[in-house]
């Protein structure tokens, strides 16, 4: 049975554009989707938005909370949340999941590491009526927990299996928390990213950061979403030194800033299985999401 969806619509980086926030929304009005607006069009200071956030996370009415936008600025959200959070015993199946990707990769890692909470990396509401149906089907079915497992397929690079925690997201913003009390610690991950806009000398640089953050043999897989005009083949083959060479390596899968944008579970177990045709991520739904 379709589970009931109370929805409430954040902004936690920058301000939309009010024409792409309202087509947005009339998706959601086309899905038959309850919904609650908390967006302000003006400036605030990161401690009023994270009040915000964290009133809403914490009052009970909403199953998740739907980012806008991504941008900047989730990341400066972090140490008021956790201040916060120190006055209230929150347990993590209480909390809304967050929808989001990019700059809310930040807010992703941040209740992946205090919470253990899993996330919805997909497309935010301005993203809506321009993703490709079978993008906004997916995520309307994981919304919906209509499947236990979630697989997603790209191509192989290097082949192998693996079985971890799936982490990652904005490539960059991950390198920001690198050091950061926010910054995950898993026994075993299978890390994605993806990234666009940025030179290809920058994206290695924060991978390798990645990588150097990440403790040793805990890395069991990575897969690569768009990355904009950086090819992935060329940052693993300048990092092949730092990358495990017996790991299974996918590129090419349907994730990131572009049309064909699939949901992904930050934080879920997740296996990945790359053959010499295809690589598949297979990603287990049992957290209420």
């Amino acid at each position: 049975m379709e589970r009931s969806l109370h929805i409430g619509i954040i902004r936690p980086s920058s301000i939309p554009d009010r024409e792409e926030f309202e087509r947005g929304l009339e998706v959601l009005k086309k899905h038959g989707i309850y919904f609650k607006i908390f967006v302000d069009f003006e400036e605030s200071d990161p401690s009023q938005i994270a009040f915000l956030l964290y009133e809403l996370l914490t009052c009970g009415q909403f199953s998740h909370l739907w980012t806008v936008r991504g941008g900047a600025g989730a990341v400066k959200l972090l140490p008021f949340l956790d201040d916060l959070f120190q006055t209230k015993r929150i347990r993590s199946i209480s909390l809304p999941t967050i929808i989001g990707f990019s700059d809310v990769t930040a807010l992703h890692l941040y209740f992946l590491s205090r919470f253990q909470k899993i996330g919805i990396h997909g497309p935010m509401i301005v993203n809506l009526p321009t993703i490709e149906k079978t993008s906004l089907k997916r995520l309307l079915g994981v919304l919906q927990s209509r499947n236990s497992r979630i697989t997603i397929h790209g191509k192989t690079h290097h082949s192998g299996k693996a079985k971890g925690v799936l982490f990652g997201g904005n490539l960059s913003l991950v390198a920001s928390l690198c050091g950061t009390p926010y910054f995950p610690k898993l026994e075993s991950m299978i890390l994605f990213i993806e990234d666009v806009g940025e030179k290809a000398h920058k994206l290695e640089r924060s991978l390798w950061q990645v990588l150097m953050s990440i403790s040793p043999g805990s890395l069991k897989g990575i897969i690569f979403g768009d990355l904009g005009s950086v090819s992935p083949t060329y940052l693993i083959s300048a990092l092949k030194e730092f990358v495990p060479s017996d790991i299974p390596v996918g590129i090419d899968f349907p994730f990131g800033h572009r049309t064909k944008n699939y949901p992904l579970l930050v934080g879920a177990p997740a296996e990945l299985r790359a053959s010499e045709r295809k690589a598949i991520l297979i990603m287990e739904n049992h957290q209420r999401i």
